[in-house]
């Protein structure tokens, strides 16, 4: 905002010096002059350019909005913001949970995710972290050591643990995995609908521990004689 005052006055200052330099048109009765930010009326009655736009420089005006521009994301993409999205990546997502996990053949939860928007809206809470971490000025972690955690050769155990002293990075991480655990929480509440298994249990620890929510659903499948689920690309190709 100061810059853009300093250039409104600037403008201002220069459309009154410049008064003194506006020609003085010849005794033509169809001709008219007036002096400071207005404007000449010739023969052919076209106006000429208001006086004041000659004042603008238009780098500094262009300067200015850029400027604004970037004052307005960098207020956006803050850590500050970053940190909020952390925790609704993380408390967010716990009442759809209780939903799959205590109410699963109710209206409701089937409304809240017989599609994919719960799981949208919270991949999109971790775009936000992924977008604002890189416009910070270390990113999520600096590539270097990110590099290290793929080099078999290294100790990619060490850098990941080293990597975890970076704050967006945690943050990033763990929204990514909450994310995926909703998804996987969901496609088992999905079967379970779809083939009559008891699924509360497995999408509870879906939710607590991830993957083996995912395996104690597939072990409740053969127990109770439902066995594992089939080809789903063969039950695309019937329909």
């Amino acid at each position: 905002m100061r810059r853009i005052s300093a250039v409104v006055t600037a403008a201002l200052a220069a459309c009154h010096s410049t008064s003194a330099f506006v020609p003085q048109a010849p005794n033509n009765p169809g001709t008219r002059t007036r002096s400071g930010c207005s404007t000449r009326v010739v023969q052919n009655g076209h106006r000429s350019a208001p006086t004041v736009l000659r004042a603008f420089d238009t780098a500094i005006v262009s300067d200015a909005i850029s400027h604004s521009s970037i004052n307005l994301a960098e207020g956006l993409l803050s850590n500050d913001n970053i940190k909020e999205a952390f925790n609704l990546a993380t408390f967010g997502p716990q009442l759809p949970w209780l939903f799959i996990i205590l109410f699963p053949n109710a209206e409701v939860t089937k409304k809240l995710f017989g599609d994919l928007k719960v799981v949208i809206f919270f991949a999109l809470v971790h775009f936000f972290i992924v977008s604002a971490s890189i416009a910070q000025p270390d990113g999520t972690a600096p590539m270097a050591e990110f590099a290290d955690v793929f080099d078999p050769a290294g100790n990619p155990q060490g850098a990941m643990m080293g990597m975890m002293q970076y704050p967006n990075f945690v943050t990033e991480e763990w929204s990514h995995v909450l994310t995926w655990d909703l998804f996987v929480g969901r496609y088992v509440w999905l079967d379970g609908l779809r083939r009559g298994v008891f699924t509360s249990h497995s999408v509870l620890f879906c939710n607590l521990i991830g993957p083996p929510g995912l395996l104690m659903h597939l072990a409740t499948c053969l127990v109770t004689g439902k066995g594992l689920p089939g080809n789903e690309v063969e039950d695309i190709a019937e329909t």
